[in-house]
């Protein structure tokens, strides 16, 4: 008599509860997490013990949300994400939706439940953005329960499209214009000289701030004026791109001169200090990667200072995908100067940049002309 424990099939990771009490016998599938099944067994052995149990008529012990959302960070997210990713998913959960969810058991909560969680976060100062990824991320767990047959469905899909919010990853970001950017820059260079080469790697080149925190001198190719993006650099740590992949980002001439300048200026910096110069090209006086924080306060800082409205580092990107492309740069260029998976995330992204009108039907005029097989006038001898 009593409850054990088994993982069945052996080596399958999948743990079950096998109940044997007054000649009955019965079987629960709990889950992947071996620990949880411990904790169920312990709660009906003690059922048992005060003969509060019955086969027939005890529920399933079922885990929380938060046991799921545990179980879900640990094994879908953790080995096989980015450390910033998890810790992102990480603390979604610890600051919306486990203070709401956290102990209610996962098939109590239903899409009334999701909807009215979703629309108090609607009503607060988050983006509908924000609001989606939370979804998203409040998604997780509920889809790791449905493979381990304990509820039938997510309860979270299609509950923001009936609350009228419509996914739109287009067009939402605010960019300066080439003539904006010339006046960024030009205060950078006055009035925040220690910045102005990595603002100028920014707007040239459409990196993503960890790139380019992360460059290192090495990776430079100063006579095909083009550098590497191996790496990225956020929250301290040094980690592959977001693609995972390498790519190649082509220089201006002004960028690659301005970063040849740029490094005479930190060698007699170095030397002048008595200490090794650093393999990154943006660096601190440790020899590290500037922090993300150090550089986002110096590019508010100097958006106020030029006079225009505050915009995003990460929308430097933005700001030069939108350029080129306004300026007649095909799609497929920009996507691999970008990183894109998928030239379809740049023209989703992107589209709305792509110049347009009947003056492009004129680029057909500029064809020889088509042979006649008529001639138009026949001149008598």
């Amino acid at each position: 008599m009593g409850v054990k424990v088994r993982e069945k099939p052996a080596g399958s990771g999948v743990w079950w509860l096998f109940i044997d009490h007054n000649g009955q016998r019965k079987a629960k599938k709990v889950g992947t997490d071996k620990k949880l099944a411990l904790e169920a067994a312990k709660k009906i052995e003690a059922k048992l013990t005060l003969k509060e149990f019955s086969i027939n008529e005890e529920k399933p012990v079922i885990p929380t949300y938060g046991d799921y959302a545990k179980l879900w960070l640990e094994t879908q997210i953790k080995p096989f994400r980015k450390p910033t990713t998890y810790e992102r998913y990480h603390g979604l959960h610890r600051d919306y939706i486990l203070p709401r969810f956290g102990k209610t058991s996962i098939d109590e909560i239903k899409r009334k439940d999701v909807r009215g969680f979703l629309s108090d976060l609607l009503q607060t100062k988050l983006s509908h953005r924000s609001v989606e990824f939370i979804k998203d991320v409040f998604s997780g767990p509920f889809n790791l329960a449905i493979d381990e047959e304990v509820i039938p469905a997510n309860p979270c899909t299609g509950v923001l499209k009936r609350l009228g919010v419509r996914s739109d990853r287009s067009g939402t970001a605010d960019v300066y214009d080439r003539e904006e950017v010339a006046v960024f820059l030009e205060t950078a260079k006055h009035e925040e000289p220690a910045f102005y080469s990595l603002f100028l790697t920014l707007f040239r080149t459409g990196v993503r701030l960890g790139e380019a925190l992360a460059l290192t001198w090495k990776e430079i190719d100063w006579r095909g004026s083009f550098f590497m993006v191996k790496q990225s650099f956020r929250r301290g740590r040094i980690d592959t791109p977001k693609t995972g992949k390498t790519r190649r980002v082509d220089m201006t001439d002004q960028l690659r001169e301005t970063l040849k300048a740029y490094r005479v200026t930190k060698q007699k910096e170095s030397m002048a200090k008595g200490i090794p110069a650093s393999d990154y090209v943006f660096s601190e006086r440790t020899g590290q990667p500037i922090s993300q924080n150090t550089l986002r306060h110096a590019f508010k800082r100097t958006s106020r200072k030029a006079g225009l409205r505050e915009i995003r580092v990460h929308d430097s990107r933005h700001s030069y995908a939108s350029i080129l492309i306004s300026e007649g740069t095909p799609i497929a260029y920009v996507k691999e100067q970008l990183g894109h998976a998928s030239i379809q995330m740049t023209v989703d992204r992107y589209a709305h940049w792509i110049p347009s009108g009947n003056h492009m039907v004129n680029i057909l005029d500029s064809q020889p002309s088509a042979t006649y097989t008529q001639p138009l006038k026949i001149e008598k001898p």
